[in-house]
């Protein structure tokens, strides 16, 4: 039954508007599904549409189910059958019209693993070695390679190649042949994947306008979930279906949700829509039910700084609520200290449970120092998106390389290695060593180093597993007296393992986790100098036990990236990495990326419904070989919008160090001032990031100065502006 009493006059107005192209521009929290949930009903039981007409796309199964759930609520026994995802929708339509290709109806669809399996047989067929591109690498490349057009053929250099995810030129004959081959195969089989779904129903209503025609005469009324998601395909496709006379489309979205342009979302979709169509009805709706006035006013204070935006200002009728926080901190540490402190004094109210808060971040190699301290604290958390850190794949590599110098007869970690990266010893080969070593009552250690001698008889490949037992020695004889963080470079070198994760799919992810490693063993050593890696790896041991019976889903704390948090909210949201070059990502080119960055941000912040943490954490990064500033962002946020808490070490100098200001600032790596200061040992200076210290050595244009722990002896360039001298 259709019930417009509890709609507010702007989803009345959404919901009751005359026919025709309509735009609802929704923010966050403003009821964006029900306006569109009894929009449908509205249009089936006030203005008669044939609810077998009318077509609802979403972007997700989960959506799509939930429409259908609501709207079964408030209809009796009317069903609405076209409600579906793009790639649901243009089935049906395939099913029907994919002969026009001279194609068969009864073709099937292909998941990931169909097609995993179609690539092993490309691979064994061709005698291809997967060491050159993995198959699920190979499967990125032909989606880019089909959903972008590209013709293989014009790539005629590495820089093209590295758009295509190809890092070695040579690959690039590789790709050609498996992509020649799974594209013969599919045609062959009567095979389609998921993206020809797509691709097929655009070349149809693209090129026959009569089956263009009736796909438009069919349909009577068109609504579409999350328009900011739609890409120039999906926007194609939505247009030829659209009836050219009348002209019924109903699209909801929030133009400053649009995060996914790096997976094809298309930023300008709602200027297009409205010179695509003339006559458009824009609804907004800025009224929030979600969070409080607080949360809001920072939010709102943040995204305006977007230029290329449709205006819209939040507004709620909710509790003024608590003050926005954001947090100082010294290093990681005292940032996953600072959250962990947080959420136990949460949890002593009795109306927040450990499922009402979570930690967001911008990228999943963020979770890490979040993770330990969480473990420390014995607070159960869950990682949706993703997995537990040390339990990633490249980390458990390295580590295991890590436990080999440590212990070379551990078992578990020479078998996780043995042919990582690949080296061709198989499956086939460590099942011989191991029943040999259980034939002959020796560790399988003992017996890898009977292949170095040529008299004893062995049933594997001799000479691979030479190469073996020599590489590990090499290793283990060159990290001999190094510190933990040496011994790590000393394996990636020897193993050529970045190369390897190269190859791999998630590659720039999976680089990210690994530098994320090598900072947090330079903290690690900073806080427990000359510490032996057997020392190390009992200390992390805790952390890579991967027993997740208290760290159930039931009732523990959320651990996710802000684009696997869009749609969802919480009572209790932590936002951590707010630092220059993480978030905004270091990876910006132009004035799109950081408006989209921006736009990360503002959803990250809109999923609080009562209580909001931004935090950053200051310092050095060895791998990024800079120290770390505070995110514009916060700046942008402004000072009145948030409370200031910082770490619990603070200077005691009476100093303002405060003078860094992100929004003036236009080059946020060019810090360095011209006049020169005539600093000499005993000066004491404040510094922005490592607080105040005293000069023990000068020289040239360097300065050694001694600060307070954790950060210790630094040597700096002495024109730096986060610089200031407090005495002589």
């Amino acid at each position: 039954m259709l019930n417009l009493i509890n709609l507010n006059k702007q989803q009345f107005d959404a919901v009751t508007i005359h026919n025709g192209p309509i735009l609802v521009v929704a923010g966050a929290g403003t009821g964006k599904t029900r306006v569109l949930t009894t929009r449908i009903v509205y249009l089936i039981e006030e203005l008669h549409f044939n609810p077998n007409k009318i077509l609802a796309i979403t972007f997700t199964n989960k959506a799509s189910n939930e429409m259908k759930t609501r709207i079964n609520n408030m209809l009796d026994n009317i069903y609405v059958p076209w409600i579906g995802t793009y790639h649901a929708i243009c089935l049906r339509i395939l099913k029907q019209d994919i002969g026009v290709l001279n194609r068969n109806t009864n073709f099937t669809v292909l998941d990931e693993e169909d097609q995993l399996s179609i690539l092993r047989d490309i691979y064994f067929e061709g005698k291809l070695n997967q060491k050159d591109i993995k198959a699920k690498k190979a499967l990125e490349i032909i989606s880019n390679i089909k959903t972008n057009n590209i013709d293989l053929n014009a790539i005629n250099n590495i820089g093209k190649c590295k758009e295509l995810g190809i890092y070695k030129f040579e690959e690039l004959t590789t790709m050609k042949y498996i992509y020649k081959m799974y594209c013969k195969k599919l045609l062959i089989s009567n095979l389609l994947d998921f993206d020809d779904l797509l691709i097929l129903t655009h070349k149809i209503l693209d090129e026959n306008k009569e089956i263009r025609s009736k796909w438009q005469n069919y349909f009577e009324y068109i609504l579409v979930d999350e328009f900011q998601d739609t890409n120039l395909m999906q926007f194609e496709i939505l247009s030829y279906l659209i009836n050219p006379s009348t002209q019924n489309v109903f699209v909801v979205g929030d133009p400053d949700q649009t995060i996914y342009t790096w997976r094809g979302a298309y930023a300008n979709i709602f200027t297009d829509f409205l010179k695509s169509f003339k006559n458009v009805k824009t609804c907004v709706l800025d009224i929030n039910y979600r969070s409080t006035k607080k949360i809001l006013s920072a939010s709102n204070e943040l995204i305006k700084n977007n230029q290329d935006r449709l205006d819209k200002s939040l507004q709620t009728n909710n509790d003024v609520g608590k003050d926005v926080i954001f947090f100082k901190g010294e290093s990681q540490y005292d940032e996953a200290n600072f959250v962990s402190k947080q959420i136990q004094e949460l949890i002593k109210d009795k109306n927040i449970e450990y499922k009402d808060i979570v930690v967001l971040y911008r990228a999943k190699h963020l979770s890490r120092s979040i993770e330990q301290e969480l473990i420390s604290c014995g607070i159960p958390y869950y990682i949706y998106g993703s997995i537990k850190f040390y339990q990633r794949r490249e980390i458990k590599d390295l580590i295991a390389y890590l436990k080999l110098i440590s212990n070379a007869n551990d078992e578990l970690a020479i078998k996780r290695i043995i042919n990582v990266p690949t080296r061709n010893i198989g499956n086939t080969t460590v099942e011989r060593i191991s029943q040999y070593a259980i034939q002959h009552n020796v560790n399988f250690t003992n017996a890898l180093n009977l292949s170095m001698d040529s008299s004893t008889d062995v049933s594997w490949n001799r000479q691979a597993v030479n190469n073996f037992i020599a590489l590990l020695t090499n290793i283990i004889n060159n990290c001999k007296n190094k510190p933990i963080s040496e011994c790590l470079e000393v394996i990636i070198k020897a193993t050529n393992y970045e190369e390897y994760i190269k190859s791999l799919d998630q590659a720039e992810e999976r680089m990210e986790n690994i530098k994320e490693l090598k900072d947090s063993i330079v903290l690690y050593e900073n806080k427990k100098p000359n510490s032996s890696i057997s020392e190390y790896l009992q200390d992390i041991s805790l952390f890579t036990d991967s027993n997740d019976e208290k760290m159930s889903k039931t009732n523990s704390v959320s651990l996710m990236t802000i684009h696997f948090a869009k749609g969802t909210e919480f009572k209790i949201v932590f936002l951590i990495g707010l630092n220059e070059g993480i978030f905004p990502s270091i990876r910006l080119n132009q004035q799109n990326d950081i408006e989209e960055e921006r736009r990360i941000c503002y959803v990250g912040m809109t999923r609080a419904k009562e209580k909001l943490f931004l935090s950053c954490s200051l310092g050095y990064s060895p791998t990024l070989q800079k120290e770390f500033i505070i995110s514009r962002f916060i700046n942008e946020i402004g000072k009145e919008n948030y409370q200031l808490k910082q770490a619990e070490f603070k200077s005691i100098s009476n100093a303002d160090l405060s003078w860094y200001d992100s929004k003036k600032q236009v080059n946020y790596y060019e810090n360095y001032a011209t006049n020169e200061v005539n600093f000499k040992v005993g000066d004491v200076i404040a510094h922005t990031i490592f607080g105040t210290g005293v000069i023990v050595g000068v020289k040239d244009n360097l300065i050694d100065v001694l600060f307070k722990a954790p950060f210790g002896r630094k040597t700096l360039v002495k024109t730096h502006k986060a610089i200031k001298r407090l005495k002589n």
